[in-house]
């Protein structure tokens, strides 16, 4: 009763040593610096190489086959299938071995990668509101917007960047993130009116970036604020949320979008207010009045925002992925003989 399951356990073991040795061939000596981040998942280990043993015990299996002469029986021999008849369950121990492995997340404390911050994060804060829509520049102030911002965001592959919008309201579109391919999605697929935009919150905007930079570690922090400068909106003023940001050395660069007594009301610019804001903060108040101002602007933008020395963090290199390869490897191969050559009849 207790063969069977030994055997499995030795056929396992086999190869999980033809896996450790492939292994110690790849990495050579650099297989004394493995540590493991959560070794208490290599006691799970176990549970595939006990699982044999208890079958075998609560359940069991009765004869698939009956001859009528055990003479008969001792003639026939056994084959290389009978042989190798417990491979499959010897392939699933192995996997679920390496998995447990796996899991407990190996890592060389010699092999280092090496990842590279400038020491800057930058919330972009941009304007949603309905007189973003004004034609002045093409086609309207948000989408000659959205082109430059797009453009920075590619520019300034080094450094983490969020992203808020706001109109009546502020909220976050993106936290501070390294991802620029995905906040260029995001930025690409803003529009008009999916936020209330009656109203133009510049202080509520302003404050909801100051709080993403406020999770940052940075020696740098930068808020750039688009819009088209005029805050008619309740809550926070945006003159508050600068005085605020210098306390916490946050720099605050604003652009003014837009022609400055181009339309009325809602549609007006205040180029005044947006000097006050980059001023208490050390920043840079840029007008954009059409296409090529707006695109010169974020020249000198990135122009001005310093590159601290690269700060250099090495991580151990994880090596997980080299035991999750022959772990599936291993479970294929037993689906592939259970259905085929070592297929079992009742």
């Amino acid at each position: 009763m207790i063969r069977g399951p030994v055997i499995m356990l030795l056929q396992a073991l086999v190869l999980l040593a033809l896996v450790a040795g492939f292994g110690a061939a790849l990495v050579g000596e650099q297989l004394r610096y493995v540590e493991f981040r959560q070794p208490i998942w290599l006691l799970a280990g176990f549970i595939p190489m006990l699982a044999p043993f208890v079958r075998s015990l609560i359940e069991a299996r009765p004869p698939s086959l009956r001859m009528a002469r055990t003479r008969t029986l001792s003639r026939l021999g056994r084959g290389a299938a009978g042989r190798l008849v417990g491979l499959p369950d010897a392939l699933r121990i192995a996997a679920g071995v390496l998995l447990a492995v796996a899991l407990a997340r190996p890592q060389s404390a010699r092999l280092l990668d090496s990842v590279e911050h400038e020491g800057i994060d930058i919330a972009m804060v941009l304007d949603m509101s309905e007189s973003m829509e004004i034609q002045d520049l093409t086609p309207n102030r948000l989408e000659a917007a959205k082109l430059v911002l797009d453009d920075f965001i590619q520019r300034r592959r080094r450094d983490r960047i969020a992203l808020v919008a706001f109109g009546a309201t502020a909220s976050t579109v993106s936290p501070l993130t390294l991802d620029h391919d995905v906040l260029r999605a995001l930025v690409r697929r803003m529009r008009l009116r999916v936020i209330d935009g009656t109203r133009t919150a510049i202080g509520a905007g302003l404050g909801v970036a100051l709080n993403r930079l406020d999770e940052s570690e940075a020696e740098s922090r930068v808020i750039v604020l688009l819009t088209d400068g005029v805050h008619n909106a309740g809550g926070v003023d945006p003159d508050t949320v600068a005085q605020e940001a210098a306390k916490r050395d946050v720099r605050i660069y604003t652009v003014l979008v837009g022609q400055h007594g181009a339309g009325s009301g809602a549609g007006g610019v205040d180029p005044a207010q947006l000097e006050r804001i980059a001023g208490v903060t050390g920043g840079y108040a840029y007008t954009a009045e059409d296409r090529d101002a707006l695109t010169s602007s974020f020249q000198d933008l990135l122009d001005k925002l310093e590159r601290s020395a690269i700060e250099s963090s090495s991580i151990r290199s994880e090596l997980f992925q080299w035991l999750l390869f022959p772990a599936l490897l291993f479970l294929l191969l037993d689906l592939v003989l259970r259905n085929t050559r070592l297929r079992r009849f009742p």
